[in-house]
């Protein structure tokens, strides 16, 4: 079997699949690209062991049907170091010749019988009635619903994306609301395959859904995965109260400003202050400053309404990594209440718990 391609589309089809590879050492097949011809169609496979990353050809290939396995980080190294108009792929029975730049030589990787490893077939039972996202909706939650997903396992449906007719993370400090319409009925997805998403490059992706599985597919891309469990779980309900809640204050103040102000002050915060700032509501505007009062700024208002003396304790990285998702030049905060403040941009709304300290009343 001899397969000849030009360097640049290797590169770009290898590059893009080698990031559905978890290279989870306990499964082996987590390190592993499958190489695949059928119908002449080039597809390259990897997988995290629930998610499975297809990239096609965009152009037939002439090549008969074969199917093999490789390491998928050494494979990919190899292409995307080949500097040579075109590869060649060639296989001898259980060796891989790379020929590009020189032939360099790869030995497959074998199953517990001798054989080259085949990857599962995965296949939805029914592709009927598809509904359509684009990439650039992807691309906005991983900016501004990423940050608000929790790490902890302690509760594991808050580990990934709640997607209904808006696209919902928290991780019980921080809450991220985006009115995005995604799905008619809300399903999980894990942090894993939201990122897999943002790695197509095609706008328009059909989404294929069945009660146990899901496909994401361009013309190109097709990423399948088993529905995440737990949505039943999901505190949506809380989640939601706490972002419709009524704040007595808002005013509006620079983000430039603030962020500048908030790496000055940062290096104020020592560990023993648990990363907690004061915010300080004042006639003239927002007073920043360490809880030992070593750094303090006054940012003035934009905009105030129903301004209200008030000073509240709140984690300084926390609110930085909610702030820098923003791309709007001001800042519009609400605040008043005993547990948090709130930021609106555009159809984006941020929660943010406030720390508990002492000096702070409410």
């Amino acid at each position: 079997m001899e397969l000849k391609l030009t360097t640049q589309e290797l590169k770009e089809m290898v590059t893009k699949a080698v990031k559905g590879a978890s290279n989870n050492k306990l499964i082996p097949i987590t390190s592993l690209m499958n190489i695949k011809v059928a119908d002449n169609v080039l597809t390259l496979t990897t997988t995290d062991a629930t998610n499975y990353f297809y990239v096609s050809s965009s152009e037939k290939v002439v090549c008969e049907d074969f199917e093999l396995s490789v390491m998928a980080d050494l494979f990919t190294k190899l292409v995307q170091k080949t500097t040579s108009d075109n590869i060649t792929l060639v296989v001898d029975g259980n060796v891989l010749k790379v020929k590009g730049n020189g032939t360099y030589t790869m030995e497959l990787p074998l199953d517990e019988n001798g054989s080259i490893i085949k990857f599962p077939v995965k296949e939805l039972s029914d592709y009927s009635n598809p509904t359509n996202i684009k990439l650039s909706t992807v691309k906005t939650i991983l900016n501004f619903n990423k940050p608000s997903l929790a790490v902890s396992v302690e509760y594991p449906s808050l580990t990934a994306y709640y997607c209904g007719h808006k696209v919902v993370t928290s991780d019980r400090i921080k809450i991220c609301s985006t009115d995005i319409d995604m799905f008619e009925n809300p399903m999980l997805i894990s942090s894993s395959l939201m990122e897999l998403l943002g790695a197509m490059t095609e706008e328009n992706i059909k989404v294929y859904r069945t009660s146990d599985a899901v496909v994401f597919a361009t013309n190109t891309e097709r990423i399948y995965s088993s529905i995440m469990e737990g949505i039943d779980t999901y505190p949506i309900q809380a989640i939601t109260s706490l972002v419709e809640q009524p704040f007595p204050s808002s005013c509006s103040i620079s983000r430039p400003v603030v962020l500048s102000v908030l790496d000055r002050l940062s290096l104020f915060v020592s560990p023993y202050d648990n990363r907690g700032i004061y915010l300080t509501f004042t006639k003239d505007g927002v007073t920043f400053s360490s809880k030992k009062s070593s750094g303090t700024e006054l940012i003035p208002y934009i905009a105030s309404e129903n301004f209200s003396d008030y000073t509240c304790c709140i984690d300084i990285e926390m609110l930085k990594s909610q702030i820098a998702t923003q791309d709007d030049d001001n800042i519009n905060l609400s605040y008043g209440t005993d547990n948090s403040i709130k930021m609106v941009t555009k159809n984006i709304t941020q929660i943010v718990a406030l720390s508990v300290d002492d000096r702070v009343e409410g």
